[in-house]
């Protein structure tokens, strides 16, 4: 099953950059990071705390078949 942003719901690529807070996975360029820890946003809503704050690659993540490849 693939994997889904659960902001946007759109697949993840293998390249994308992932934010995971809180058990769930965001596309980087759907939250908003602020340095307090790092606490991640989704329209001005809190998704929870996360540690990767440059995001990580979705195949790193992920396993094969969780994301779309080119």
């Amino acid at each position: 099953m693939m994997k889904q942003c659960a902001a946007c719901s759109e697949n993840f690529q293998w390249n994308d950059e992932v934010i995971k807070a809180d058990d769930q996975f965001y596309h980087e360029k759907c939250v908003e990071l602020y340095p307090t820890g790092y606490v991640a946003f989704v329209d001005d809503v809190c998704i929870g705390e996360t540690e990767n704050d440059d995001g990580e690659m979705a195949m790193a993540l992920f396993d094969e078949g969780e994301y779309e490849e080119d």
